[in-house]
């Protein structure tokens, strides 16, 4: 049976990624992290080949050719995720050349496809790596329709390669921001929205009427609506944007309506309508470190949101610290201590920077530490929710990253001072 498991899990690396086969692990002696019903195991180690976790047991022992990573008091968890970010996207945000997450072309809402400019080589994509992120959802922006169009999932590989899935889920605004698109009214934006859906479901049973040449008076652009049949046949989710308690409900009433997956983002006073939420399976996307109102939509903002959501059973996915969930998105971390700091259980604040991402946006074989699962592991010099832990070794597909970024090149030519010979600069 092992060897039948290992015969299939090299046909899938060999099928799945064109990358060089991974060196085999053994990492010894370590506080392993799963984010699955095992919980945290102490003492144990993980055996690791062809890029998969073949075992994860006590005092394994290998005859076979191997890497040895001696992990005694140190602590593994899965890669990290972060569930909303612009990685690939933006370098410098105040440079519009180097800013690609919206468009202002009218004809492109919901189809409006950031795929093609993800940038790997992003200088973000290291400084994030080496901090133990090791994989994101990367969104679109707001342009000029109320739907903001479709986002990836990519692997924070410093190549093409790390793309993983380029449509994962479809982008929309509702509350404040909806209606500033839409007329001005919240009530206006639920009719753009409703309308859009009930028109994109009438034309993906009727698209042969709709040729080119010919005439048709549809509120969103005929490839717009052609993006939406992902979301009407489930295929993708639709996140939306929203905050205040009664859109949530509003939100939550008109995906049930259309049959489609939802999924929350923002949602500062989701706690209020926790339960409501729950029962209608909706996973939430959050901030857990925000507490502060920043408008009229937000006013019952608290730092126990977190706890409350998940002890009424919402899947929680967390985001990194508000606007520096791109250029610093490996501070999901951070967020996700906070939620533990007040009143999060840390496994689960664990899983929402890890399996709950992965499952809600539909990335298979990755987030837990199981056999089978793909070998994204950050081993860590402490307690992997404190804020000074540092990762000691980052494992992308079963390869060892090396924890060089543009950040660490420049302390290193410019640590000591003393040594000015070939440097751009004298004291």
């Amino acid at each position: 049976m092992k060897i039948f498991f290992r015969v299939v899990v090299s046909l899938s690396v060999f099928t799945t990624s064109l990358s060089v086969i991974a060196e085999d692990f053994l990492i010894k002696n370590a506080t392993i992290h799963t984010a699955s019903k095992q919980g945290v195991l102490s003492s144990t180690d993980i055996y690791v080949s062809d890029g998969f976790i073949m075992q994860v047991a006590k005092n394994i022992s290998l005859k076979s050719k191997h890497t040895l990573i001696d992990a005694t008091g140190k602590h593994i968890t899965p890669g990290l995720i972060n569930a909303s970010t612009q990685l690939g996207l933006v370098e410098i945000g105040a440079a519009a050349s180097t800013v690609d997450y919206s468009t202002k072309n009218e004809q492109q809402g919901a189809s409006f496809n950031i795929a093609p400019a993800l940038n790997f080589r992003s200088t973000l994509i290291p400084q994030n790596r080496i901090n133990g992120l090791t994989r994101a959802i990367v969104r679109p922006a707001g342009g000029t329709s109320i739907f903001h169009g479709q986002g990836s999932a990519i692997t924070l590989l410093s190549e093409r390669q790390g793309a993983v899935s380029e449509q994962v889920a479809q982008y929309a605004s509702y509350g404040i921001a909806g209606a500033n698109i839409s007329g001005g009214s919240r009530a206006s934006a639920y009719s753009v929205l409703d309308k859009a859906l009930d028109e994109a479901n009438y034309l993906r049973h009727n698209r042969n009427q709709y040729k080119p040449g010919f005439v048709w008076n549809f509120s969103q652009s005929l490839q717009d609506l052609d993006a939406l049949k992902a979301v009407l046949e489930k295929k993708i989710p639709l996140v939306i944007s929203v905050h205040r308690s009664d859109d949530i409900m509003q939100m939550i009433a008109l995906a049930k309506k259309h049959s489609i997956r939802l999924i929350i983002a923002g949602a500062s006073e989701a706690w209020m309508v926790a339960n409501q939420i729950a029962r209608a399976k909706v996973p939430v996307i959050m901030d857990p470190i925000l507490n502060l109102p920043d408008s009229f939509e937000s006013l019952s903002i608290r730092l126990d949101a977190a706890a409350i959501l998940n002890d009424a059973g919402v899947k929680l996915a967390f985001t990194g610290v508000d606007w520096q969930s791109t250029h610093n998105a490996y501070l999901v971390r951070q967020s996700a201590g906070n939620a533990v700091a007040y009143g999060m259980p840390a496994e689960d604040a664990i899983k929402a920077i890890t399996i709950n991402t992965a499952e809600i946006f539909g990335i298979k074989n990755y987030g837990q530490i199981s056999v089978g699962m793909e070998t994204d592991i950050v081993v860590w010099d402490g307690d992997p929710l404190e804020l000074t832990t540092n990762a000691d070794v980052v494992l992308i597909k079963g390869n060892n990253q090396p924890l060089v970024s543009r950040a660490t090149r420049l302390r290193d030519r410019y640590w000591d001072l003393k040594d000015i010979q070939n440097k751009a600069f004298t004291r």
